[in-house]
C-alpha cells in the first residue's frame, strides 16, 4: 500500500482544500456512485467492470470528503483524509480503504472489486445518514 502524506502536508498542497460549499455535492456523489455500482456487473469487459466498481467507490469517497467540507484532487491526500477523519475515529473500517486502494490500482478480479464496492457504498451511506 502506498504511504499517505500527513494531513498538514496535504492541506498545504494544491491537492486538498477546505470548501464551505462542498457538502452540497453529496447527493450527486451518491447518485453517481449508485449508478456506477449498478452498471459494473453489466459490463462485458472485466476491465470496464473493475473500472465502474472503482468509479462507484471513488464517488462514495468524494461524498465522505464533501461531508467534512473538503475537496481533493490528489488520491494520496484522499486516503490521508479517509484515514484521519474516518478510520482513526472508528467510523470507517480499514478494509474499505484497502479495497478502494486495490480497486484504484486495478488489483484483484473484476468480481472481487464489484463485491467490495457495494458494501463500501453502503458503509458510506450509513456514515452520512443516507
Amino acid at each position: 500500500m502506498m504511504r499517505s502524506p500527513e494531513l498538514d502536508y496535504c492541506l498545504k498542497s494544491p491537492y486538498l482544500w477546505y470548501d464551505e460549499t462542498a457538502a452540497a455535492l453529496i447527493p450527486k456523489d451518491l447518485e453517481i456512485a449508485e449508478k456506477r455500482l449498478k452498471e459494473a456487473p453489466e459490463q462485458k469487459d472485466p476491465i470496464e467492470m473493475l473500472n465502474k466498481a472503482y468509479q462507484s467507490m471513488y464517488c462514495a469517497t468524494m461524498a465522505l470528503l464533501h461531508s467534512i467540507r473538503y475537496k481533493a484532487s490528489g488520491f494520496r491526500c484522499i486516503v490521508t483524509v479517509l484515514e484521519e477523519y474516518f478510520v482513526q475515529k472508528g467510523k470507517l473500517p480499514r478494509v474499505h480503504v484497502d479495497n478502494l486502494i486495490r480497486a484504484q490500482k486495478l488489483l484483484g478480479t473484476a468480481q472481487e472489486n464489484v463485491e467490495a464496492a457495494g458494501p463500501y457504498l453502503e458503509e458510506v451511506k450509513k456514515i452520512l445518514g443516507k
